[in-house]
């Protein structure tokens, strides 16, 4: 019996904010604000594969209680602190045999707490450039070259005073 691979062939980004009285009010409200509070979500690591595609929240459907893979990252705080979540993505080039550049594979990764943006940013871009040189052994970094595409999606807010909050950013796989 062979078994089905689940092989992602898009992806989109969203993120969302969300203050409640309640923390997991914030929560369900950052999910709203992303647009998947609908999708029963399972959070997986952080490979792309190289042919995915990405495209918008708005051009996928989601039935409700679908389970849907994503990577994600959350953070959660109480009024007068700053949240913040990110998620940086690429991918790895390498020549083929040809000696023709091609995507070998994508990279995600994530960073959250009580940081600023560009806290969040810069530590995002530290990380990705850890797994390129994790998977590519020996190699002398060129940005652009071994990393083609590479982008982020940050949201850091203060909680608003009386409230929890919450923020997400998530990297939704399309099947």
């Amino acid at each position: 019996m062979r078994k089905e691979r689940l092989i992602p062939k898009a992806f989109f980004v969203t993120s969302g904010v969300g203050m409640d009285a309640e923390q997991a009010n914030a929560f369900d409200l950052a999910l709203c604000d992303a647009g998947i509070s609908e999708c029963n979500l399972v959070e997986v690591s952080s490979i792309l594969p190289a042919d995915a595609v990405e495209t918008e929240r708005d051009k996928v459907t989601i039935i409700p209680g679908e389970i849907t893979y994503c990577v994600m990252s959350r953070a959660d705080g109480k009024a007068g602190e700053v949240i913040g979540a990110g998620i940086g993505y690429g991918w790895i080039v390498k020549e083929n045999e040809e000696g023709v550049e091609q995507r070998d594979l994508g990279i995600i990764c994530e960073h959250h707490g009580h940081y600023s943006r560009e806290y969040l940013m810069e530590k995002i871009r530290e990380k990705l450039y850890r797994m390129i040189e994790a998977r590519t052994p020996g190699k002398k970094i060129k940005t652009g070259i071994e990393v083609e595409g590479k982008k982020t999606e940050v949201k850091s807010v203060v909680v608003e005073e009386g409230k929890f909050g919450s923020v997400v950013v998530a990297l939704v796989f399309v099947f």
